[in-house]
């Protein structure tokens, strides 16, 4: 019984960290967007970046993030999600 407790907070771990680094990842788009001069880079990382953030959304709820780590999750959200829109 242990065994499987132990391998379901790994997993959500695991998955909490697969969400925050989609994020970061949506977000970093986001910024090299913004300051390229490249339509096609401007375009392609625009993508990139709402790509991300579908990822994130999609696999967010299969989760229980909590306290501190929810926070962190729900903000980068509302930052991305502001930052596409920002850039449409």
């Amino acid at each position: 019984m242990v065994s499987k407790n132990i391998h379901a907070e790994s997993r959500n771990l695991t998955g909490i960290v697969f969400v925050a680094e989609q994020l970061g990842l949506g977000i970093k788009c986001c910024e090299v967007a913004l300051s390229s001069a490249s339509a096609r880079t401007w375009h392609n990382k625009i993508k990139a970046a709402q790509k991300a953030h579908d990822t994130a959304q999609r696999f967010v709820h299969r989760y229980r993030i909590f306290g501190h780590e929810a926070q962190r999750i729900s903000h980068r959200i509302v930052h991305l999600k502001t930052l596409l829109e920002e850039l449409k």
